[in-house]
């Protein structure tokens, strides 16, 4: 893993990442990325879930409906994590993780320990 210590950011010297750091929240995205892959290899879609040819009741057929909006958004949700993390492991293997988009301050690593994929330090994220 780089240094995140070199260059630009040797300013801020105080607050980088130490070693220790950096290697337990890559351990981290990449155990909670791998997690993530295998769900999503894993999710079963059922291609008669709001079938119209399917005899069911109109209830039962909007509560089918909409249980399929609910896996949707939450696959949809998933495979957005993914990307993230992923992003949030280039930049670690390029020596720009822990730095805020925003501001350019180092983003917290308790902030990064909650979000490993976190781009914005806690007062740009609000």
């Amino acid at each position: 893993m780089p240094n995140l210590a070199s260059g630009k950011r040797e300013g801020h010297a105080a607050e980088v990442l130490s070693v220790d750091e950096q290697i337990e929240l890559e351990i981290c995205a990449r155990g909670e990325l791998e997690q993530l892959r295998k769900e999503a290899a894993t999710e079963e879609v059922d291609p008669q879930a709001v079938a119209v040819d399917v005899a069911i009741g109109r209830l039962s057929r909007l509560d089918s409906m909409q249980m399929e909006e609910v896996r949707k958004d939450a696959s949809r949700r998933r495979n957005q994590r993914i990307h993230e993390l992923q992003e949030a492991l280039r930049r670690m293997d390029e020596g720009d993780y822990g730095l805020c988009e925003g501001c350019g301050q180092w983003i917290a690593y308790a902030r990064l320990e909650q979000r490993p994929e976190a781009i914005l330090c806690g007062d740009c994220a609000r």
